[in-house]
């Protein structure tokens, strides 16, 4: 089954179309306590090693959410208390607390509409300090009551991620080392921070950073700290066998897993992608509609590449990941969809 859903997958590969789809791909599949993974392309390009390493993005949104859960477990955070013990030089902070952050239910801004963001991206400028999204932003000044109004933020992440800085002690790659990769004995990860870090990952020319001009290259341009949040470099595979060790090897208490998944709905209409009724847990797209799903996992998207990465619970637990080197989200979700199709489908 692992076979023909690489087989479907291509020939949706081969459909691309566009400046913004994608020419090579890399699946990873769990199935209950087995796993495969596989390169493929686009006739005439060479296929990617299963090994190869992508940027996932907004994934490391999931997990950031769940090394969250895992110090919530222990005490050590309080998922739904004031942020001011964490936060003291937030303003709002006291108004705010961590399941509103890790549900984008604070009222806070985001700068992917801002055109001096992007403006900053595509020059190869050397990326804002948190302080300076956070102003840029207008962080301090939420636009809504929290836990009223859903609104995507990578701000509410960065803020995420400072919390969990101070809470452990450690730096944001040690924890998740700590937390999730190292309990689970995954290695081909990193948490890029320069320039130098994104040598050697798989980067497709990206038709965003050309701008009106021809896709270029990633790596020398992008600064990965862009991504206000962090962002980890990982295979696809380790990135699904992360996701299904959340759902199905205990990383997670049933009640923490539980509440990860419990999701808002998502407002407006999603045209183009596989979501029938979207919602947004802990840091988990969650697919609501109990025909089409259920489902969860992460989207992600950036210069060169779009991971993605999703948990399709049942009798027989299955996660998979495609990971891309185009940056058309669409078509890496319906292939995602795809491949569940095709390795739940009985023999």
């Amino acid at each position: 089954m692992f076979d023909e859903a690489a087989s479907r997958l291509t020939t949706l590969l081969e459909e691309g179309s566009g400046p913004t789809a994608a020419r090579t791909a890399v699946l990873a599949a769990c199935s209950g306590d087995r796993f495969w993974t596989t390169g493929f392309a686009r006739a005439g390009e060479a296929p990617p090693a299963p090994t190869a390493r992508f940027l996932t993005y907004s994934i490391t949104k999931t997990m950031a959410a769940a090394a969250a859960l895992r110090l919530a477990g222990r005490g050590e955070i309080d998922l739904d208390a004031p942020l001011d013990r964490w936060l003291p030089d937030f303003a709002p902070a006291a108004r705010l607390t961590l399941a509103d952050l890790l549900s984008h239910r604070a009222g806070l801004y985001n700068y992917g509409g801002m055109p001096t963001y992007h403006a900053a991206v595509r020059a190869g400028a050397e990326p804002w300090t948190e302080d300076e999204f956070l102003a840029r932003c207008r962080a301090a000044e939420p636009f809504a009551p929290p836990g009223q109004q859903f609104s995507y933020s990578n701000i509410g992440y960065l803020l995420v991620k400072r919390l969990l800085e101070r809470a452990s002690g450690l730096s944001f790659a040690a924890l998740l080392e700590r937390e999730l990769f190292g309990p689970l004995g995954l290695t081909d990860w990193s948490v890029p921070t320069t320039r130098a870090d994104l040598a050697g990952l798989h980067l497709g020319p990206s038709p965003y950073l050309g701008g009106d001009g021809p896709p270029v290259a990633v790596a020398g341009l992008y600064h990965p700290g862009w991504v206000s949040h962090g962002v980890v470099a990982a295979t696809a595979l380790d990135t699904a066998r992360l996701l299904h060790g959340l759902f199905t090897a205990g990383l997670l208490a049933p009640q923490l897993a539980a509440r990860m998944v419990s999701s808002w709905p998502v407002p407006g209409q999603m045209r183009g992608r596989p979501w029938v009724e979207p919602g947004y847990g802990l840091g988990l797209m969650v697919e609501r509609d109990p025909q089409a799903g259920p489902c969860w996992g992460h989207t992600g998207g950036g210069p060169g590449c779009t991971p993605t990465a999703y948990h399709f619970p049942g009798p027989t637990p299955l996660t998979i990941a495609v990971f891309t080197d185009g940056e058309d989200g669409d078509q890496a979700e319906w292939m995602v969809m795809e491949a569940a199709d095709a390795l739940r489908s009985p023999r």
